[in-house]
């Protein structure tokens, strides 16, 4: 008997392909490499500095390492706009250096052909966008990170002067009690957390993207990550003879992707299909598969001291996550391990040789 995928099509990506974030800033849709990013915090409290350019807002200490954070508006010529609590900031790594994007808020993960790219319908001198994307309801601008690090002044501080944030810009943050103690809790925390390495193969292996399923956060490995897509959004045909926790099939520019439930799959009692409801899309060596969770939130580092520091799982039955992290607000993530998952027997199907 010879064990076949549930899965029924070739997996092979265009070369031309790749992975990017978009996300929103001032009601409009950029996009950047995700590789590029280390990791995604809320905006902290910031050290606000004197004589720097306009579009530094401050610096942030990240773990030991003093990062500066800037705000794109100024680069993109977008009127200046207050920040609130739900604000975020993408931390970036390329060409070894390392800074702080302000964003309103992070959409999708998802693959892109650069062959498909348009050039901008205008002349600008500071080319920033690298090329846009015409998706169906609205467009995507690509930012060219190697010119905006190029035009960002270095930052000189001594790092052991570097004291939490005892004042916040009064421009640009909320100026109420509360708020500013969210913030300045926010740097507080980042600070203290574990110091991790700066080796860009450590955050390549070591960056997760968070999700839902149930009310409990799963975290998975984002270098199985194809991208994300809304649930509500896809066409799902479905297919006879298989387990329940095969939704169906989609297609993705022209390649057919199983859709599996994976609350289903895991025992996980079902929940209502919302507009948050979301397909992972994985590959995982010449496998590609779509995962379907409650939501999905972020891409976080984990250190390797957090991922060694285990606790018992509670989900040890279902032997697909690795290990439980406890997060800053005392909660718990499993990380849900796809190796150990794609091994179940369950996902595959015997046919007579």
């Amino acid at each position: 008997m010879e064990k076949n995928f549930l899965t029924i099509n070739d997996m092979s990506l265009k070369k031309t392909s790749e992975l990017y974030m978009t996300f929103t800033l001032s009601e409009k849709v950029y996009a950047i490499p995700a590789e590029k990013i280390i990791e995604i915090v809320q905006l902290p409290a910031l050290n606000i500095l004197e004589k720097v350019p306009e579009y530094i807002v401050g610096v942030m200490n990240l773990r030991g390492k003093i990062i500066s954070v800037i705000d794109l508006r100024k680069f993109l010529g977008i009127p200046e706009a207050a920040y609130t609590a739900e604000h975020q900031v993408l931390i970036i790594n390329t060409h070894e250096k390392t800074i702080g994007i302000i964003v309103d808020s992070v959409n999708d993960v998802i693959q892109y052909d650069k062959e498909l790219l348009e050039p901008i319908p205008y002349h600008s001198n500071e080319k920033f966008i690298s090329g846009i994307y015409k998706n169906t309801d609205y467009l995507v601008a690509f930012l060219d990170l190697d010119i905006v690090i190029n035009n960002i002044e270095a930052i000189q501080i001594d790092d052991l002067d570097f004291k939490p944030p005892a004042y916040i810009s009064a421009d640009l943050f909320p100026k109420d009690k509360l708020s500013q103690e969210k913030f300045k809790k926010r740097a507080v925390n980042l600070q203290k957390e574990l110091k991790i390495e700066t080796d860009k193969d450590f955050y390549k292996e070591n960056r997760f993207v968070s999700f839902s399923l149930n009310n409990e956060k799963y975290c998975i490995s984002l270098k199985y990550v194809r991208e994300f897509r809304k649930y509500k959004l896809v066409s799902l045909t479905p297919v006879p003879c298989v387990p329940e926790f095969v939704k169906g099939i989609i297609n993705l520019r022209g390649e057919f992707i199983t859709v599996i439930d994976i609350k289903s799959f895991l025992q996980i009692p079902e929940s209502k299909i919302t507009d948050k409801t979301k397909i992972i899309v994985i590959k995982s060596s010449d496998l590609q598969l779509g995962l379907v969770v409650d939501d999905v939130f972020d891409i976080v580092n984990m250190s390797a001291e957090k991922l060694s520091h285990n606790t018992t799982s509670k989900f040890d039955n279902n032997k697909c996550t690795s290990v439980e992290v406890i997060l800053e607000d005392g909660g718990i993530m499993s990380v849900f391990d796809l190796e150990k998952f794609l091994e179940d027997e369950k996902l595959y199907i015997e046919d007579a040789v």
